[in-house]
């Protein structure tokens, strides 16, 4: 069993550390937190966010966490999650980047499937967009990964779409689907919440409302 803690956080809050202190006293064996959730949607480029000081204020928890960022490698940005544990991360970049939201002119998409070997087994990572294409999961699914995690900045007006394909991808690949979106309005898009764990015959374990920043503890 693996014990989660599932931050739905307001996309315009930057700050981690009360979450991280908080989770601190509960001990789970990973915290996981949104897309982009150190930046909020970046819908006209910028910059990213320098790795090592990220890991610097990741680290002397004594549990795993998985954030996302914007990552800057060479002169390219990636639209990134990092699993970090005891010094040691790794990332995936987002392959399927989301035209509306204006992220293939601002992101440079990743190859590789994101695929993390941990105490817990293989994990697997897709990124909001990368939902509506199952052939990802499948993937993921088919190369050992026990469980997949989702997190978005996922739109109120579509969140329908996402708790459906949320269901989906857990009945078709046959493994928990984790999903972990944001809420709040920043301007331009207002995010849907709506965090929530199908399990491999799709059914839902547990999903928070559309609004409210709050943190969801389950067992898987």
């Amino acid at each position: 069993m693996i014990n989660l803690l599932l931050v739905q956080k307001d996309i315009n809050n930057r700050d981690m550390g009360k979450f991280l202190d908080d989770a601190a006293t509960m001990n789970p064996d990973i915290i996981c937190f949104p897309e982009l959730a150190t930046s909020g949607c970046l819908y006209k480029g910028g910059t990213g966010v320098d790795i090592d000081e990220l890991i610097k204020s990741l680290s002397g928890f004594s549990f795993s966490i998985f954030v996302g960022f914007p990552r800057e490698h060479g002169e390219q940005l990636y639209n990134s999650y990092m699993y970090f544990k005891d010094g040691d991360y790794k990332v995936y970049d987002k392959i399927n980047l989301f035209p509306p939201m204006n992220e293939p002119d601002v992101y440079t998409p990743g190859e590789v499937p994101g695929l993390v070997e941990t105490e817990f087994g293989l994990l697997g990572v897709a990124i909001c967009y990368d939902l509506r294409f199952p052939e990802l999961f499948q993937r993921l699914a088919g190369s050992g990964a026990r469980v997949i995690f989702v997190p978005a900045a996922f739109p109120r007006v579509r969140i329908d779409d996402w708790k459906e394909l949320i269901v989906q991808r857990a009945a078709e690949s046959g493994v928990h689907v984790v999903g972990i979106n944001a809420v709040g309005n920043d301007g331009v898009n207002e995010f849907g919440g709506c965090t929530m764990v199908a399990d491999p015959l799709g059914k839902v374990l547990v999903q928070a409302d559309e609004i409210s920043e709050l943190v969801v503890a389950v067992e898987i």
